[in-house]
């Protein structure tokens, strides 16, 4: 009788464990980038960091399916025009400051889309209205403002890339904001708020340059912006910064940005025709990427702080393609995601601003053949889920208990192979 209450007490104890590795503490969502019609899929989150498929969403608008925003056609042999990294950007999928709406950018048809989130973590579409240029490539949001980042036509330099605002009521409608538009006169890459919602910031893929705006009483933009920054060139043999992706969180005296930077450009903007050193792309190298870091004080003024920390120990040799980066709930740690290395490389953030790396490599595939591109750490901060952009799957990664190591869960697919861009947790 003992044994068998012995065998029952370890049964149970066994299905409760079960139960609770089972349970959902939130949800994962991409956008698809489909042509015919853009969609979110979105996925079930578990407390063991599992994915499950949700659903999938229309937006109500048009993705560019393999087409990069270059507007150069599909072209597989080159990195530019594979297809695979469709926006060159980060938060192409975004949520509001409570969680309530998921927001989107549609850049094949030049809108973006705003979705209620019911407590099941599925989407309902509330409005899909035009952005102020064709191709939005990134979208911010907080409190009832909404700013998207548009790159315009891309094959007619100078470039008429802008900003503009939108409100979003209670209901998740989105409504243009008059006079809020503001020409940048180049292709921007990702557009964020200050922590405090006083500011936008802005930054640029060609010129490496970092804008910030004063957002206005009636939720419109100085007309100028009220400082602006450059990534870090380098000596002559350093590559150009291409920077994508930035996250911001609160520094002992203000803002931090933390930035990623691609380096493969050269000094007159061309790639470096190298081949057989990448394998995702044979015909090009890259020189070992970085990340820098800026402070932005009480008035909007910003002001580089760490200049071209690399991931790696020297300018060749290194992870390549850094041009996402995610930071940690307590803002002390910033993951750098390595496209072309299958990789994703760990910063400490200091209070004062700077950054110095832990490790080149706090995960990496050795293949190199899984183009890591946006990232976002789970809703309970104990995952980083990984989009592999020319894969059309997410690998989530379980965060160390030292606060920055990465340990594979599981890979999860359930997108198109090639165009999905955008990732966000609730």
């Amino acid at each position: 009788m003992n044994t068998a209450k012995t065998l029952l007490a370890i049964a149970l104890t066994t299905a409760c464990a079960s139960a609770m590795a089972a349970e959902q503490v939130g949800a994962v969502y991409a956008s698809s980038n489909k042509a015919e019609g853009n969609t979110i899929v979105a996925f079930k989150q578990m407390s063991d960091g599992s994915l499950s498929t949700l659903g999938e969403f229309k937006s109500g608008g048009k993705g560019t399916g393999n087409i990069e925003i270059f507007d150069g056609g599909y072209d597989p042999t080159h990195p530019l025009a594979d297809g695979i990294d469709p926006l060159i950007s980060a938060y192409g999928v975004y949520n509001t400051e409570d969680k309530k709406h998921l927001l989107t950018v549609n850049s094949g048809d030049g809108t973006i889309s705003s979705f209620n989130v019911a407590d099941d973590f599925k989407l309902k579409l509330v409005n899909t209205v035009k952005a102020s240029d064709i191709h939005p490539v990134s979208i911010a949001s907080k409190g009832k403002l909404v700013y998207v980042a548009s790159s315009g036509d891309a094959k007619a330099p100078p470039f008429s890339g802008n900003i503009s605002g939108f409100t979003i009521d209670a209901a998740g409608k989105l409504t243009p904001i008059a006079n809020s538009t503001r020409n940048l006169g180049a292709r921007p890459t990702t557009i964020v708020f200050s922590t405090d919602g006083k500011f936008v910031v802005v930054n640029e893929l060609v010129t490496g340059q970092f804008k910030v705006f004063a957002v206005n009483a009636d939720g419109t933009l100085s007309k100028e912006p009220v400082s602006v920054a450059s990534a870090p060139n380098g000596d002559s043999s350093r590559a150009l910064p291409i920077p994508v992706g930035f996250d911001i969180v609160k520094g002992a005296k203000g803002d931090i940005i933390v930035a990623s930077e691609a380096r493969f450009l050269d000094k007159k903007g061309m790639l470096r025709e190298d081949a057989g050193k990448v394998p995702q792309s044979p015909k090009y190298s890259w020189q070992t990427s970085s990340s820098s870091s800026y402070t932005m004080d009480g008035k909007g003024q910003i002001k580089l702080v760490t200049a071209d920390a690399l991931t790696g120990d020297a300018v060749e040799g290194g992870e390549i393609a850094n041009c996402w980066v995610e930071t940690s709930r307590d803002g002390k740690t910033l993951w750098a995601a390595n496209a072309l290395s299958s990789s994703i490389s760990a910063y400490t953030i200091n209070p004062d601003g700077s950054i110095a790396l832990k490790t080149a490599t706090a995960y990496k595939n050795e293949a190199e053949m899984d183009f890591f591109s946006d990232l976002t750490l789970s809703a309970d901060g104990k995952y980083i889920n990984q989009l592999i952009g020319n894969k059309g799957e997410v690998t989530v990664f379980k965060v160390g208990a030292d606060g920055f190591t990465l340990t594979p869960v599981g890979t999860y697919g359930g997108l198109p192979k090639i165009g999905a861009y955008g990732i966000i947790s609730l």
